[in-house]
């Protein structure tokens, strides 16, 4: 599980014509069973990436969400320099008045930042 406070998170649509919106999220939670998988195991990693991971936005708009014309198909933050993205499925949970929850689908891959080692 990672969590982080992003301040702004920006939801996507394929739809044309239909730009980017930017809303406000005072936490996010990814809950990923890729975090934790052996990785170094292709069955294991093979079923975490199907499993797809749950993201929790907190101190959102629900009802601002829920009164989109449009279907959100991609969410992005930007968290230590770094822009990460998922693509979501089409499911959307509202289990509170400022929470939203959702799925993703399709491939993930984190990267970890490494410093450079410095030799004396």
């Amino acid at each position: 599980m990672f969590t982080c406070t992003p301040d702004t998170v920006y939801l996507y649509s394929q739809a044309p014509a239909v730009a980017r919106l930017a809303i406000r999220c005072a936490a996010l939670t990814v809950d990923d069973p890729l975090l934790t998988a052996d990785t170094w195991n292709p069955e294991v990693e093979a079923a975490a990436q199907a499993a797809g991971a749950t993201l929790h936005l907190v101190g959102v708009d629900a009802a601002a969400i829920q009164a989109l014309p449009w279907t959100i198909d991609r969410l992005a933050f930007e968290h230590d320099g770094a822009r990460i993205s998922f693509c979501l499925a089409d499911r959307m949970d509202f289990p509170g008045p400022a929470t939203l929850r959702l799925r993703t689908r399709g491939e993930r891959q984190y990267a970890t930042r490494q410093e450079m080692a410095c030799s004396l």
